[in-house]
């Protein structure tokens, strides 16, 4: 029985412990997501139709419905969407007068064109655009990496 008990306890002396190579490098959607913020024009720089039009027809995006929750109004829901921005993608131009709602970038990098902007603006991860009725713009990824975006929008059913 000793001798058993010596040969458990060189094997267990023997354990060494592990490193589980766990990286605490914080994620990039959720350092996005704790650093959200709304982007806007300057006041400066807001015109009624300062733009008119984007940057071309679509190209390089997917778009890919992740939930969709019913309001207590039954034709009426919130959708979310993950857009995917390739490099050099556009989002056509268009308006938000029959959907609105808001996009979150939650990585890389985007340049819109807006109705009621003498400027484009750049959005980075954590800019929130917000996309009411009166809301027109375009959007093109300038850069080399891929952009991912989360839109929540109120739809009809």
């Amino acid at each position: 029985m000793r001798t058993l008990m010596l040969g458990a306890a060189a094997l267990l002396s023997a354990c060494v412990s592990v490193n589980a190579n766990v990286t605490t490098t914080p994620d990039a959607a959720l350092i996005a997501v704790q650093n959200a913020r709304v982007r806007e024009c300057p006041a400066a720089r807001q015109q009624a139709n300062a733009q008119s039009e984007g940057f071309g027809a679509q190209i390089g995006v997917l778009g890919e419905d992740v939930a969709l929750t019913p309001l207590a109004d039954p034709t009426r829901a919130v959708r979310l969407r993950r857009l995917t921005i390739q490099p050099g993608g556009v989002i056509a131009w268009h308006d938000h007068s029959a959907v609105q709602g808001m996009a979150l970038i939650v990585s890389g990098e985007l340049v819109e064109r807006r109705n009621t902007c003498l400027d484009a603006l750049t959005y980075r991860a954590g800019d929130i655009a917000r996309e009411d009725v009166s809301t027109a713009h375009s959007w093109r990824n300038e850069t080399d990496e891929i952009a991912v975006v989360l839109v929540a929008h109120v739809v009809t059913r």
